[in-house]
């Protein structure tokens, strides 16, 4: 166990939803190494859940749940009270975009983006959010405290710069980043600033960590002109 004065999550019951993704298998793994009780949360477990599983042991539990049904969240929240105790902290994770390899129909024109590509990823990324919030927070308003955290992006700050596509368009293909992540995180960020004064006096802090880019195994042109950004 990492001994870490400044950041003591002993005695935490830590909530991470899109537990079985690159960042939520990161934040995991860190706070399983400084002695906190992890709950994953995801719709999907993944390989490196059942590591997890197995080096933590009583101190991990994964929780197959679909974060935009309510329903699913408060029978996994029954499963971490009986296991755990009533958490003390929820990461909001989970958020799905349209990466460089999606359909055409995703990442074309935004005069062309699909309906359903936009409720998709508003139902899982603000929506999803939503209901966490709403489910553990309300287990949170019952213990007194609390800490959320929403995982944000530089995207709900800024827009996309197209340009950094242009390398695709002179191959050829109509490639845009499009709509609907934006969006999803602009949203999130207020829904962040709305419970943050609403839970105040509860004694429960909302915040967002914003995070820029994170490589993923991205196309070595992109990677060039994002990083030169």
């Amino acid at each position: 166990m990492t001994v870490d004065n400044l950041f003591d999550v002993s005695n935490a019951v830590v909530v991470i939803t899109g537990a079985s993704g690159q960042l939520g298998l990161s934040y995991q793994k860190e706070f399983l190494a400084r002695g906190a009780k992890v709950v994953g949360v995801d719709i999907s477990k993944s390989e490196s859940i059942g590591h997890l599983e197995n080096e933590y042991g009583i101190s991990y539990l994964f929780c197959n749940a679909d974060i935009t049904s309510k329903e699913s969240l408060q029978v996994c929240l029954q499963l971490i009270l009986n296991e755990f105790g009533s958490p003390t902290v929820l990461i909001n994770n989970a958020a799905i975009d349209s990466p460089p390899g999606a359909p055409l129909e995703e990442t074309g024109p935004f005069e062309d983006y699909p309906e359903e590509s936009w409720d998709s990823v508003i139902n899982v990324n603000l929506k999803g959010t939503f209901l966490a919030c709403q489910v553990f927070g309300a287990a949170m308003v019952q213990n007194g405290s609390g800490s959320i955290v929403n995982i944000a992006s530089i995207y709900g700050l800024v827009a996309p710069d197209q340009s950094l596509y242009e390398y695709r368009r002179k191959k050829g293909e109509n490639f845009y980043k499009p709509v609907a992540y934006s969006a999803s995180k602009s949203g999130l960020m207020n829904l962040t600033r709305y419970l943050s004064v609403y839970w105040a006096e509860k004694n429960i802090r909302v915040n967002t960590l914003t995070i820029a880019g994170v490589f993923n195994d991205q196309d070595p042109e992109f990677l060039d002109a994002y990083s030169s950004r």
